[in-house]
């Protein structure tokens, strides 16, 4: 048995024991009807894959959607287009995998070495600048509509390219809020989400804080450095594009108290622009009690469009 068919094996073994969406997406990451691989070539010569497709059922759009990145190195590709059902607007698509991303990568097996050296907080705002410049430069007319989806770690470089590119017009966010990743953790701890002690994990990734090799809870003590105290907020609090946030109530990774503190800094500071969607019983991919609530958040977006 050759190394790809054993991992395949051992794949399908773990997410029997995961359950059966996990099967599924690795199934249709090996269907027909899989989106195709695409290459986003940067000015350093690195690349990443890319997928694209519409909504709607027009080929072209005035309304351009990024997606980009998220916690790990899983592809896009397991679970696009379905996951924006409930966009019914016409709608142009990109979604963009982190460098060193292949494109039926699940995640399960490690990510590499030379993911870790470009998986950094400039470098996801690098990329992703680059990728929504180039794709709307190679457009037709210029899209009226830029919008960057962010999804749970990918809302930081959501917030900060919204921030930095006139271009785009609107913001969503899945899965994130105002706080510090250490606050939020706090707040978990707090609620019993989850049992690990932040101060004792920190002990250890502060002694070596540019590690990629030592790991703290699935990440590296240098991604852990840079995200630990980064603050979101004063990047949220430049913009004054439509800005859409969906919280799952019982999210685990992110508390809800994350997003409830973001409004209120908004309302505090005189910002109209925000718009909070809190879904009851949802969890951090705002689903709950056999209800997928990213339909009803989509379809929101689109009304914003």
């Amino acid at each position: 048995m050759n190394t790809t068919i054993a991992k395949s094996v051992v794949a399908i073994m773990l997410m029997v024991m995961a359950g059966c969406t996990k099967i599924q997406r690795l199934a249709y990451m090996y269907s027909d009807e899989a989106l195709k691989p695409n290459i986003h070539r940067y000015q350093d010569g690195g690349e990443s894959i890319y997928y694209t497709f519409n909504t709607g059922n027009r080929a072209a759009s005035e309304t351009f959607i990024f997606f980009y990145g998220g916690t790990g190195c899983p592809s896009w590709k397991s679970v696009m287009p379905g996951y924006v059902d409930g966009l019914s607007v016409p709608a142009n698509v990109h979604v963009l995998n982190k460098r060193f991303v292949s494109d039926r990568s699940t995640g399960m097996f490690g990510c590499g070495k030379r993911f870790h050296e470009y998986n950094n907080i400039e470098q996801w705002v690098s990329d992703y600048s680059d990728f929504v410049l180039t794709q709307i430069k190679k457009a037709e007319r210029p899209p009226k509509n830029v919008v960057l989806v962010g999804v749970s770690e990918g809302a930081v470089p959501a917030v900060r390219v919204a921030a930095k590119l006139p271009v785009v017009t609107h913001l969503a966010i899945i899965g994130g809020g105002g706080y510090t990743m250490r606050t939020a953790l706090k707040t978990l701890y707090k609620k019993g989400s989850i049992f690990f002690d932040v101060d004792e994990g920190w002990k250890k990734i502060k002694a070596k804080p540019d590690s990629i090799d030592d790991t703290w809870y699935g990440n590296t003590y240098r991604w852990w450095s840079e995200i630990m105290d980064y603050d979101p907020m004063p990047y949220f609090l430049r913009l004054d594009i439509p800005v859409l946030v969906g919280m799952g109530e019982d999210d685990t990774s992110v508390p809800v108290e994350s997003a409830y503190y973001l409004k209120s800094v908004f309302a505090r500071t005189g910002k109209r622009n925000l718009v909070l969607k809190v879904y009851p019983g949802a969890d951090h991919r705002l689903n709950g009690e056999g209800i997928s609530y990213r339909q009803e958040f989509f379809s929101l977006l689109g009304r914003m469009l």
